[in-house]
């Protein structure tokens, strides 16, 4: 079985690691930027299946990166994340092709919905 890979983009290294542990527990390939800058170079040597990408990043904004990210985005879904859940920021979002919103902090029960819903559609 293919094990999927995931990055998550987030200044946060508190949030980074929890991502490493869980998803690596869960059979996932995890990479991890803490920035645009280091998320590009992640892109430029392989396409992870989902990337969960963090609105507020110090070189940037995850909103403009998603709309960036389109040419990749069939193969590669995107999961924005922010600690300021504002209702324009999510319509915006989705405007732009995110597949979810998460609002920091969220719990382990909304992040399974979310891989379920990226990995496991049947199950929804």
């Amino acid at each position: 079985m293919k094990k999927h890979m995931i990055l998550v983009v987030d200044d946060e290294q508190e949030i980074r690691n929890m991502f490493f542990r869980y998803l690596s527990k869960k059979g996932y390939l995890v990479h991890l930027a803490g920035s645009l800058e280091e998320e590009r170079k992640i892109l430029e040597l392989t396409t992870p299946d989902l990337i969960f990408l963090d609105i507020n990043l110090p070189d940037g904004n995850g909103l403009e990166e998603l709309v960036r990210l389109k040419p990749i985005r069939m193969a590669c879904k995107v999961v924005l994340m922010s600690a300021f859940d504002q209702i324009e920021e999510r319509k915006q979002a989705f405007e732009s092709g995110a597949i979810d919103f998460l609002s920091k902090p969220f719990s382990l029960l909304r992040l399974n919905q979310v891989l379920d819903s990226r990995f496991n559609p049947s199950t929804n």
